[in-house]
């Protein structure tokens, strides 16, 4: 990877402007195809998510963005390649900080740090998130573009190191996006998989990455999927590992399909958007990947207009059994605020899955697209795969649901839901649920303030012990500053006990990296368990705004 100075050093004093139009050409292609489809009267932005969300934003704020990056380039003036905040963390947040932020090229971008997924085998773990100084330093470099990056340790989590961007492809035509996903299969083995887009073919996908050495390095990516061009948006990725069989790998994605293909047009010959939960497999460790196979697709016609689907997640049980999860909204030609968690399993390594099963109907939270403070929301699901002996098989899951909603006049839908984080397992392989239960335990309604708890995401260690971490606003009366709490049972989600991370609680941070959507603050984090049933305890990721800029910590617990 280039870092700034090398960049400056590369692109020299002369034909900056030419070298700089070239780079950012890809940019401004990708930027026009993003409008060409944002004229599709289909077109919703509330529907969009993650590295999606992103990218359409930076091409709605391009002519503006693009001066600026042309300016990076033509710099001539070495500038530092990152300022740690490390020490300022330390003392602010719970856990550990694991990143580092670049400003020596702006005040404007590269201190996002976002959107955790952590791997853990024995004393290797890896931690990939989103991260806008790669984004800087690797579009004023010579290859491929990544808005990814991560940390490893090598000593079960007790200290990590920043390592930067994992190695992007050699195609300056093509970015690395977001939506990090990692697994791992022993303590050297580790894939990392993430959304990828041909900004100038305009095509979408996933790609992933092997490294062989514990985390330390990653290799070249490879594309596991790519949709065909002009028509698809690949997002929310999640990559799996069979442990019955180390090979296996699966990862399920959204498909927001515009092709008509599938959907038809409309009376005005619009293209009708098609939402698609899919899956491909690989059986020899990613070297080769299966064709799609379409777990639930809807279309958003004249019947169901309010139609989407999103936040598939994947694991796998201890039969090699596949169980998917994720969020359907706008159901039956009801508005956005009709939506419910749903399920659907395959047994036969994702060449079929069940008809998609209804885990619970949800109750949106915030104005169905936004919390308070202009945070981004959903009720995507976390999934997780019971491993210890009392709870071998069982699959948990966890989302949000808003327990009370009050009148207002600002939002769409005329009230603000607060939200909740609600439990529910199945101990029938995927066939029944549980009654959803409520999982963090501060008092609300009456005369005590209503307050969000956000974002959640489980996992279930050899003991047998379920944890749940998630941003909490209990400790404001006016539900802005944020907490991290992890909830913790040991009766399978019968109850559960809340410990509070950070020693300080802190604000949202929106709209102030230009490289990312105005109200992002993430779609997800990860609570994660030693994958090879060594050791016991979880730990979890997320991005702590403590220092004044979202920085990933991790904490083990």
């Amino acid at each position: 990877m280039l870092g700034l100075a090398g960049a400056v050093l590369l692109f020299g004093r002369v034909g900056h402007a030419q070298l700089a139009d070239e780079r950012l050409a890809p940019f401004d292609a990708a930027a026009a195809h993003v409008a060409a489809l944002e004229e599709n009267p289909h077109f919703s932005h509330e529907q969009l998510h993650g590295g999606v969300r992103n990218l359409v934003s930076l091409a709605d704020r391009w002519s503006a963005v693009r001066p600026l990056l042309k300016q990076l380039i033509d710099e001539v003036q070495p500038a530092p390649e990152s300022i740690s905040i490390e020490v300022a963390n330390a003392f602010l947040a719970g856990g550990k900080p694991i990143s580092k932020v670049t400003l020596g090229a702006s005040r404007y971008s590269g201190f996002t740090q976002s959107e955790t997924s952590t791997a853990w085998c024995g004393a290797s773990v890896v931690v990939g998130f989103n991260d806008t100084g790669s984004e800087i330093r690797t579009i004023l470099g010579g290859g491929g573009v990544s808005a990814l990056g991560y940390s490893n340790s090598n000593n079960h989590g007790v200290a990590f190191s920043y390592v930067g961007s994992p190695p992007a492809t050699s195609n300056p035509n093509q970015a690395v996006s977001g939506g990090p996903s990692v697994v791992c299969a022993d303590s050297n083995n580790f894939y990392y998989a993430s959304i990828w887009n041909d900004l100038v073919q305009s095509r979408s996908g996933v790609v992933i990455a092997k490294s062989v050495d514990g985390g330390k390095t990653f290799g070249a990516p490879t594309i596991a999927i790519a949709k065909p061009p002009f028509s698809h948006f690949v997002d929310h990725n999640w990559l799996a590992i069979d442990r019955s069989n180390l090979a296996n790998l699966y990862i399920v994605y959204l498909d927001l399909d515009f092709s008509g293909g599938v959907c038809g047009l409309d009376q005005f010959a619009q293209a009708i958007p098609r939402y698609a939960i899919e899956s491909i497999a690989s059986a020899n460790g990613g070297a080769a990947w299966s064709q799609p196979t379409v777990i639930e697709e809807e279309c958003a016609n004249q019947a169901n207009p309010s139609v989407s689907l999103g936040g598939p997640q994947v694991a796998i049980g201890p039969g090699g059994e596949i169980y998917v999860a994720w969020e359907a909204m706008g159901e039956n030609g009801a508005s956005l605020t009709a939506r419910e968690i749903r399920t659907a399993k395959s047994i036969d390594r994702g060449a079929t899955f069940t008809a998609p099963v209804i885990v619970a109907p949800v109750s949106i939270v915030g104005n169905g697209a936004d919390l308070q403070g202009l945070v981004q929301s959903s009720e995507f699901p976390s999934l997780a795969i019971g491993v210890g002996k009392a709870n071998s098989g069982f699959v948990y899951l966890t989302w949000n649901s808003a327990g009370f909603s009050i009148p207002d006049a600002f939002t769409t839908i005329g009230s603000y839901g607060f939200a909740d984080v609600v439990f529910s397992k199945s101990t029938t392989g995927g066939a029944s649920w549980s009654a959803p239960v409520r999982v963090n335990n501060n008092p609300e309604g009456g005369s005590v303030p209503l307050s969000d708890q956000f974002q959640p995401s489980i996992g279930t260690d050899k003991a047998g012990r379920i944890g749940i971490c998630f941003y909490d606003r209990r400790r404001d009366s006016n539900n802005f500053l944020i907490d991290r709490y992890c909830a913790s049972s040991k009766n399978g989600g019968s109850s559960w006990a809340n410990i509070k991370i950070t020693p300080a609680n802190f604000s949202s941070l929106v709209g102030q990296d230009v490289l990312v959507a105005p109200d992002y603050m993430s779609d997800y984090n990860t609570v994660t368990a030693d994958s090879t049933g060594k050791l016991a305890g979880l730990i979890d990721s997320y991005s702590s705004n403590a220092a004044g800029n979202p920085n990933v910590m991790t904490n083990r617990f």
